[in-house]
């Protein structure tokens, strides 16, 4: 079986609604902002992994979710209530003494270095840069080998400040981890395994999807695919083809991915952008045009929609709309309308999920960038295609 029927629901029969889909995105605006402590920021629902009443981080904290208000705001032509670069200062400062886990980590997702990239946005500094500087450069042989905490997440901050400073320092910081990572591949090849293993929350396994594994590893890295050794570059893109081979379950027009390698019987078929073929699609948003690769999208954006919506609601990590982001992405890849069309239809249902989390990728702030992106044929996934 290609998804697990019982983890999906089946998609509402309502067309694209331009003006509810505009209300919907103001209420999450509005409700997000009336929900703000300015000393405690978003309390931590109830249903999240939180060691801590309010969280501070990109993916469940309140830098995410400032993050997220600065492009709705634009979007709706509308002020903040909050001096965002002093809110971001507090924020990492609060961080740094109660960190959203145990111990504070350099992580894009759940530690300093996604605070300190919002913080730079908001208000560009060198010290802010040297200071993310320091942390990627520090977290390159991070053994856990996968986007969460290790480099394959911190190296997108060297990505994104290459292009935005086009500073040589942070095109060779990126190569860093680039080089690091090719060399544990190899070494992984050279005892006769197929990708990266992951050493985390004291398991050893090696994951197949964006969220944790392969996948979101190779994201990372084809973010400046331009900057590899012809040698490096040829290496990659056919590694990738090769696992792709290795580990895709197709049927018919359809095609998902295992969620470990080697497969672990115990654990059933996903289809959420962490495992399964939606984070494939969005993971190699920047793989060159290449016919079994492009057919392996198109069958991956397939079984996403046979699928149906995710009946865990609205989340960029496992939800609805971060499923929704691999249609988006097919459209621009492809300029197929259909996908475009796929795209607005699973929007239209995750409105009916709203679950009244005010995070970015577990929440709402997540759903109403994807609601724009739906609107504008946007396609850049939140906090990894741009910043």
């Amino acid at each position: 079986m290609l998804f697990e029927p019982t983890k999906h629901e089946t998609l509402i029969d309502a067309g694209w609604n331009l003006e509810k889909v505009n209300e919907v995105i103001e209420l999450i605006f509005n409700d997000t902002l009336r929900n703000f402590d300015a000393k405690k920021y978003w309390i931590a629902d109830k249903n999240e992994d939180a060691q801590i009443e309010s969280n501070k981080t990109i993916y469940y904290g309140a830098a995410g979710t400032v993050w997220a208000l600065n492009k709705v705001s634009k979007f709706l032509n509308r002020d903040l209530p909050f001096n965002k670069v002093e809110l971001l200062n507090q924020i990492h400062e609060d961080y740094l003494r109660r960190p959203d886990t145990k111990n504070v980590v350099p992580s894009l997702f759940l530690g300093e270095v996604g605070i300190l990239l919002v913080q730079n946005q908001f208000s560009p500094a060198k010290v802010t840069q040297d200071k993310i500087f320091e942390l990627v450069e520090s977290n390159i042989e991070n053994a856990t080998i996968e986007a969460l905490w290790g480099a394959p997440g911190t190296m997108l901050a060297a990505s994104f400040l290459y292009r935005e400073t086009k500073e040589e320092r942070w095109a060779k910081l990126f190569l860093k981890n680039v080089d690091f990572l090719i060399k544990k591949l190899k070494e992984e090849e050279a005892k006769g395994e197929l990708v990266w293993e992951q050493d985390m929350y004291g398991k050893k396994v090696r994951y197949i999807g964006a969220g944790h594994g392969y996948f979101g590893n190779i994201f990372g890295i084809l973010k400046e695919i331009n900057l590899l050794s012809q040698g490096d570059r040829d290496y990659l893109l056919a590694h990738v083809k090769k696992v792709m081979k290795a580990v895709s379950k197709e049927e018919g027009e359809m095609m998902n991915y295992e969620v470990v390698y080697p497969p672990m019987p115990q654990i059933k078929q996903l289809t959420q952008w962490c495992h399964g073929a939606p984070g494939v699609v969005t993971s190699l948003v920047n793989y060159p045009g290449d016919e079994f690769v492009d057919d392996c999208l198109l069958k991956s954006a397939e079984v996403i929609w046979q699928a149906g919506p995710l009946d865990k609601g609205v989340s960029l990590c496992h939800g609805t709309d971060g499923n929704g982001y691999a249609f988006l992405q097919l459209y621009k890849r492809t300029g197929d309308k259909k996908w475009l069309d796929r795209a607005r239809s699973f929007a239209m249902h995750a409105l009916t999920q709203r679950n009244g989390r005010a995070t970015l990728f577990t929440g709402e702030m997540g759903l109403a960038l994807y609601l724009i992106d739906c609107i504008k044929e946007g396609s850049d996934f939140p906090f990894l295609d741009s910043i």
